[in-house]
């Protein structure tokens, strides 16, 4: 033990670095769940205590999820821990945090082997690799929150190494394969990712892969990944997650109706390709997607800029070489799965881009090296580093958590305690609809048990719209008007003078959020 913590000091540095990034302040930072992640949490129990999802489906590898269908893993992965410790913000986002602290370990030991024949320490690169990643924008932002591409994002990195490790050692292909079927159950994105990068693995590696020592093993993995994905394919296909691809993808309009393929379509898939790669997307901050990206800081420290340049070159040169070209193909497909969508530039589908950006920095850094021998450049980029994560960490820790509370759907968990604080005063509980879902919210902050839910125990709830002028006068069958209703609407719902408000509930930057009225 006393050899391995000497031999890895600085990559458990780094570790913990990156888990103090992750946990602290987990609960509120993000400062609420979102109904993803409300979805995900609730489903896990459901799972858990009842084997079926929210809907009364028995073990779905596909969860029905507000007008599309999650993929499963997450999920299942998080019923025991929301099972066994209940539902809130750790629970649900504890999965997603280790393996994002696991995905820094395994981005160390790729490195170490992907790169090892080409750079001049490669155990210098290693930890840069996984210190970048520790400190990354684009990462700490994807792997807080219970993020599905988080957990396939691990899998993809795992598969990778193992696929690195059975170009030496056969037998791992096996756990390779594997890997890399976790990861399409994982998230959909990786659906399209992962063919084309195994397809262009197999090409460039195509002659240690046809060796015969590999042949048994490339067949008993081919055999399995077939096993493995034959309920995925036919459930992607031929089942519900087909809806998702026309949700989600471009070549149907928000209605649903296939959009003709025409010149201005592919033109627009090209956009939507290259703006990944942009440094105005890579570089600047953007509030068009606040749970996703930040204002005044890009997905990439700014620090990486020069290094990315130098690395892309020295790739460019040393093109012909299969680490380069393993490089390249990680580079080129990483966006294919984020230019078929309606948003653009999209962090959480293009987010298997991040690694490879990393080890293109690394090898622009390494590129570098003859300059840092002298202190005062090792000094002035210790510096600049040191200031560019600091502005990051500030920004997130201390500004990101007022300004994106909105987007979260802050505020919800006040009012569903609120609501069960009062249920029994009243006849009616009107929960407005107005931020959307409210009904998977009051679930899960109520800590109800799903089959009390099944069974009918939210009947006294109406999730919907507020209409306050008629609300205030509600009348259900045979006229009977109601004298006891509790009111829960948004600021544009319920006006600020009305009577019997019992709750104003705040965003942090002081804007009202919610309106609880008892009548």
């Amino acid at each position: 033990m006393k050899q391995f913590l000497k031999k890895h000091f600085w990559l458990i540095l780094i570790v913990l670095l990156a888990s103090f990034f992750r946990f602290y302040n987990l609960s509120s930072n993000p400062p609420s769940l979102n109904w993803d992640e409300v979805a995900i949490g609730w489903n896990a129990k459901t799972i858990f205590h009842t084997r079926r999802d929210e809907y009364g489906t028995r073990l779905p590898l596909s969860f029905q999820s507000f007008g599309d269908f999650k993929s499963p893993l997450y999920i299942y992965l998080t019923a025991p821990i929301v099972g066994l410790f209940g539902m809130n913000a750790v629970t649900v986002r504890l999965l997603s945090v280790m393996v994002g602290i696991f995905s820094i370990v395994l981005i160390y030991f790729i490195a170490k082997q992907l790169l090892k024949p080409v750079v001049h320490n490669p155990q210098t690169v290693s930890l840069l690799s996984a210190l970048l990643l520790a400190v990354s924008p684009w990462h700490i932002l994807l792997s807080r929150p219970a993020y599905e591409s988080n957990l396939a994002l691990f899998f993809i990195l795992l598969g990778i190494w193992l696929f690195l490790k059975s170009l030496k050692q056969s037998k791992y292909f096996v756990f390779c394969v594997l890997s890399f079927a976790l990861s399409l159950y994982a998230y959909h994105s990786s659906k399209i990712f992962v063919p084309f990068f195994l397809l262009g693995l197999a090409f460039i590696y195509r002659k240690k892969l046809l060796l015969k020592k590999s042949r048994k093993w490339i067949i008993a993995s081919a055999i399995l990944g077939t096993l493995l994905l034959f309920p995925l394919i036919k459930e992607t296909f031929f089942g519900k997650s087909a809806s998702r691809f026309q949700a989600a993808s471009i070549f149907y309009n928000r209605q649903g109706e296939r959009m003709p393929l025409d010149l201005p379509l592919f033109i627009q898939i090209g956009k939507n390709y290259l703006i990944h790669y942009s440094p105005a997307y890579l570089f600047s901050g953007s509030d068009q997607m606040p749970r996703l990206q930040m204002e005044k800081v890009g997905p990439l420290l700014l620090i990486q800029a020069p290094f990315l340049i130098l690395g892309l070159i020295y790739l460019i040169q040393q093109r012909k070489q299969q680490w380069s070209k393993f490089l390249f193909l990680w580079l080129v497909v990483s966006a294919i799965p984020a230019m078929i969508g309606f948003e653009a530039p999209h962090p959480i589908r293009s987010y298997n881009l991040l690694p490879v950006l990393i080890f293109i920095t690394v090898l622009g850094f390494n590129s570098f090296r003859k300059l840092l021998i002298k202190p005062a450049v090792r000094m002035l980029l210790i510096v600049l580093f040191i200031v560019n994560a600091g502005h990051f960490i500030y920004r997130y820790f201390a500004v990101y958590p007022i300004y994106s509370a909105p987007a979260w759907q802050y505020g919800y968990k006040e009012a569903a305690q609120i609501a069960k604080q009062y249920e029994d005063q009243v006849e009616k509980v009107i929960f407005t609809s107005y931020y959307n879902q409210p009904h998977v919210f009051t679930y899960f902050y109520q800590q109800r048990q799903p089959k009390h839910v099944f069974w009918g125990s939210m009947s006294k709830y109406l999730f919907r719209a507020i209409d306050w002028y008629g609300d205030k006068n509600f009348i259900i069958e045979n006229n009977k008007k109601l004298t006891k209703l509790l009111i829960i609407g948004a600021p544009e719902e319920i006006p600020t003078d009305a009577k019997d408000i019992i709750k104003e509930i705040k965003f942090p930057d002081g804007e009202t959020a919610f309106r609880i009225v008892k009548i």
